[in-house]
């Protein structure tokens, strides 16, 4: 529970790309849920804007790839 609602966890964000279909800069990240292995849920992709409480794994991710896009404030 984080601020009274039902979160799950990232085990690992696994890649990062930019939306073409929006007119903004729009940052997706493809995330591995833990628990869901096995399952159509397994992996999705979410607007950056959802991961504020996983710095420690986006930074992974971008230290690991430092050609992914990255969010603008970061540039």
């Amino acid at each position: 529970m984080v601020n009274d609602h039902l979160e799950f966890e990232i085990a690992e964000v696994l890649d990062s790309k930019i939306d073409n279909h929006q007119q903004d800069y729009c940052l997706l990240y493809l995330v591995f849920w833990s628990g869901y292995e096995g399952t159509a849920e397994e992996f999705s992709w979410l607007l950056a804007t959802e991961l504020k409480h996983t710095p420690e794994l986006l930074i992974d991710l971008h230290l690991a790839y430092l050609a992914k896009p990255v969010p603008l404030a970061s540039l």
